[in-house]
Order: structure tokens, then C-alpha cells, then sequence
């Protein structure tokens, strides 16, 4: 059996590395031709495309002798760049052709734009970047990847003549995901009601990985006869659609996550000096002051004014309550969050699809607001009282145009504050990408060592 054959669908990208084989198997005629083999390969795609997969079979079908960079999270940069030097020395001492594998590459490397970074990522980079540029043009050493992110990966690493072919993986269409499903239903003895082309047009947006586990979990729970039913297996597919399968995010991800969040917490940090957590988690201001706010909006409590009991609360003196939130708190709140967005512009020159959570609470805001009064209208809560009452096109329009208003003044407060913060905003961010959550003493503590919130 080819190896080949261990790749279900993909045809084109097969293709591909069934010409990458060729070259290997074929090297020496083509080094008469004076062509260059490919030193460099990357295969890059979401996760569970089967990426590792391609690898394996390159590997096989090209008679390379794989050798894997073993990585932990956990290492140090010192001992990371010791094992690839290790790899690519044992590679080029040897005498028969080597594959130096290195799986999720874009987990240890800088950015594209290289402004968000460790030492560690740095002299890794630094570490490839000379070994690479040190592999002979007719050396029998070539250096295989894997990524999610090919986009992010630093734009010196994967210029030509260092990553030559690039073969992209995504997610399978319809016919790739009947190859696959009919690898994997094929090789049980179970009877399957569905047939593999009508399970494939249920399973649109499911990765490689998805479907193996789809057809794995309806063997495990398939009756005494060997037989899966249809209902089975449609339960199966909504289990999957519905459970959201843990993946790997992207350094990517987390960078813009983590800016956004960072920016947000430091113009809450301003306000309140409360207990927080920080995190990349969406729709929060790591602040458990204005996190409340921001969660109490629109329950319709009544608000007190009393200005020293609540500079009690902000200060994390005493339990927050949802009956002393002022206009003030709400406009602290909304700042916060239009922090992060400012922060996403000034730093990446643009807004990610990652806004909606934060939009939604910063609506959810306002409307409380208009209806305790604080927005100079007092619309919302009359509709409560009177269900019947319909309110005039021309007081929606009013309240309409007072939220806009008042979003772009506290936009230009917050952009103002993030332009003021920029550098310690790259400071808390690049500590979060590496800890994914820090807590208040962690925090204080690289606030002082970056020179402390502008104001």
C-alpha cells in the first residue's frame, strides 16, 4: 500500500506531494540540470487538516529518514536551540537523506510584524535562520513544518530560499470529506444508514479530525448488530457541531486578543483600582469593578448616588453592589472597552472580527443608561411601565444620535489614553501571550517596571 493512500481526498494538494516526492527520489537528475532541491517546506492550514499527516507521508513516499525536534512549552530558549543545532548536525553528518521535522512552528516564533516577542522566540528565530542559510545547495538535509498561522510567521523565515514550497490545507469540501469518511467507515465491519456522500453533505465545516471523530463515536455507540442509524449519527453530527472541539489557538489570536484586553484593563485600571484577573477572555475588561458594571447593564436596579460609599467599592474595600453604579462608572466602562478597539487600531492598523462581544456590552451599556435617565432621556423603562405606548420616530432618532455621541467621545478619550500607554500596552501584552492570565500582583509589578499608567 502507497502511503499516499493514507490521504483521503486533498487531490491537488496530493499532487503536490507526489511532485516534491519525485525531486527526493529523483535528486541527482535534477542536480545535473543545475536546479536547487527545496531546503525549506511548510505545510500550514487550520488544526485537524492533517497537516503532520503530509509530513509522514513526504517522509515515506521520499525515503527521508525523519528526524523530530522534540519541543515542550516549558523549555528554555537555551535548550530549544540546543536540540535543533543537535537535529541539524546529526542530519548533515549522516549519509542518507533527512527530513528535520518541526511541528507548529508558529508556536515558538515571533510575530510577522515581530513587535510582540520573548528572548526565547528571538534567538530561536536567530537559531533557524543560521542553520537554514547553512544547508548546502546539494545537501541531503531538507527542514519540514508544520503552522496554523503561515500568515504570522516572521517574513525572514519564509522569504524563498529558506521555505521553498508552501502547501496550504484547509478545511475538506464535500468530496475530500466523503474520501474520508469512507477511509474511516470502510475500515469497520459496521453498516452505516447513511451513506458516506449524504453524511458528507450533513458534516460542512468539519475538520479532518472532526469527521474521524465523528465516525468514532458512532462506532462506540452502535447496537448490538454491528448497525449504525441514521439517528445515531445525525446526533453525533449536532454533538460535534455543538460541543466546540478544543483547538490550539494561534499566537496570532492570542497577540490581538491580548493588546485588546491589556489596553482595555489599563484605562479600567485608572478608574478602579479593584481585585482583577488579566486574561484574553472576549467581553471583559479585567476589572471587577467595571466587569460588573459591564455585567449588571440593563437589569434594572435602582442607582444610587452616594459618591464616597461607591469610591468604596472601586477601590476594592468593600463587595461591589449593582444599586451604586453612576453615569459615571457606565462611561468608564464603555471607555474601557473602546480601549481595546483604539489599541487593535494603533497597533495593528486595523480592527479584527473579534469586536462583536465587546460592541454587544458597550450597547448593552448605553441602553441601560437611557433607561435610569443618564443619557438625558428616559424612554426604555416608560415602555416597561406601559407596554402600549409606542415611542415617536423622532426620540428613537434623538437617543440613536446621543449614543453616537457619546461612543465617539469616549472613543477619543480612549484612543487618547492607549497613544499615551503604547509602550507599556506592548509590555503587559507581551507577558499575557506567554502567561495567558496574570494576576493583580503580577500585574502591579509590570506596570511599575514599565514606568507606570499615563495619564
Amino acid at each position: 500500500m502507497s502511503a499516499f493512500e493514507r490521504i483521503a481526498g486533498y487531490e491537488k494538494e496530493k499532487n503536490e506531494l507526489r511532485g516534491l516526492a519525485e525531486i527526493f527520489n529523483n535528486r541527482k537528475k535534477y542536480e545535473l540540470k543545475g536546479a536547487t532541491l527545496p531546503k525549506g517546506i511548510i505545510f500550514y492550514g487550520e488544526p485537524g487538516t492533517g497537516k503532520t499527516l503530509f509530513a509522514e507521508v513526504l517522509a515515506t513516499e521520499s525515503c527521508l529518514k525523519k528526524i523530530t525536534i522534540d519541543l515542550s512549552d516549558t523549555e528554555s530558549g537555551t535548550t530549544i536551540c540546543a536540540k535543533i543545532r543537535k537535529a541539524f548536525f546529526k542530519g548533515a553528518r549522516g549519509h542518507v537523506p533527512v527530513m528535520i521535522f518541526f511541528d507548529e512552528l508558529d508556536k515558538l516564533l515571533p510575530n510577522r510584524s515581530e513587535e510582540y516577542y520573548s528572548d526565547r522566540s528571538k534567538s530561536i528565530l536567530t537559531q533557524l535562520l543560521t542553520l537554514i542559510d547553512g544547508m548546502g545547495a546539494s545537501n541531503n538535509v531538507v527542514f519540514v513544518a508544520t503552522c496554523n498561522d503561515y500568515e504570522d510567521l516572521p517574513e525572514s523565515l519564509v522569504r524563498p530560499g529558506r521555505f521553498d514550497k508552501k502547501i496550504g490545507l484547509g478545511l475538506p469540501d464535500l468530496y475530500s470529506r466523503r474520501k474520508i469518511l469512507e477511509l474511516y467507515v470502510n475500515a469497520s465491519p459496521a453498516r452505516f444508514a447513511l451513506s458516506c456522500e449524504s453524511i458528507a453533505k450533513l458534516s460542512s465545516g468539519f475538520s479532518c479530525a472532526a469527521l474521524k471523530t465523528l465516525v468514532n463515536e458512532c462506532l462506540l455507540r452502535s447496537d448490538s448488530t454491528n448497525v449504525v442509524s441514521e439517528e445515531l449519527i445525525r446526533q453525533k453530527l449536532r454533538e460535534i457541531k455543538e460541543e466546540d472541539l478544543p483547538t490550539e489557538r494561534s499566537v496570532a489570536s492570542y497577540t490581538i486578543d491580548a493588546v485588546r484586553n491589556v489596553a482595555a484593563f489599563l484605562l479600567a485600571r485608572s478608574y478602579s483600582n479593584s481585585n482583577y484577573l488579566l486574561t484574553t477572555e472576549d467581553g471583559r475588561v479585567c476589572n471587577s469593578f467595571l466587569d460588573r458594571v459591564i455585567s449588571g447593564a440593563d437589569d434594572g436596579d435602582d442607582y444610587d448616588e452616594e459618591y464616597e460609599e461607591r469610591e468604596q467599592y472601586r477601590d476594592g474595600t468593600k463587595e461591589v453592589s449593582d444599586d451604586l453604579f453612576s453615569k459615571n462608572d457606565y462611561l468608564a466602562a464603555i471607555m474601557a472597552l473602546l480601549g481595546g478597539m483604539a489599541a487593535e487600531e494603533l497597533l495593528f492598523g486595523k480592527l479584527y472580527d473579534n469586536l462583536e462581544p465587546g460592541l454587544r456590552a458597550i450597547d448593552k451599556l448605553l441602553n441601560t443608561m437611557a433607561n435610569h435617565g443618564f443619557l438625558g432621556l428616559h424612554l426604555l423603562s416608560s415602555t416597561c411601565r406601559f407596554p402600549e405606548y409606542k415611542i415617536p420616530d423622532a426620540l428613537i432618532n434623538e437617543l440613536h444620535a446621543i449614543y453616537q455621541k457619546t461612543v465617539e467621545e469616549c472613543y477619543e478619550k480612549a484612543k487618547s489614553s492607549v497613544e499615551k500607554n503604547k509602550g507599556l500596552i506592548e509590555h503587559l501584552a507581551n507577558a499575557l501571550i506567554r502567561k495567558k492570565s496574570m494576576e493583580k500582583e503580577e500585574c502591579e509589578a509590570l506596570i511599575a517596571e514599565g514606568g507606570g499608567i499615563a495619564v
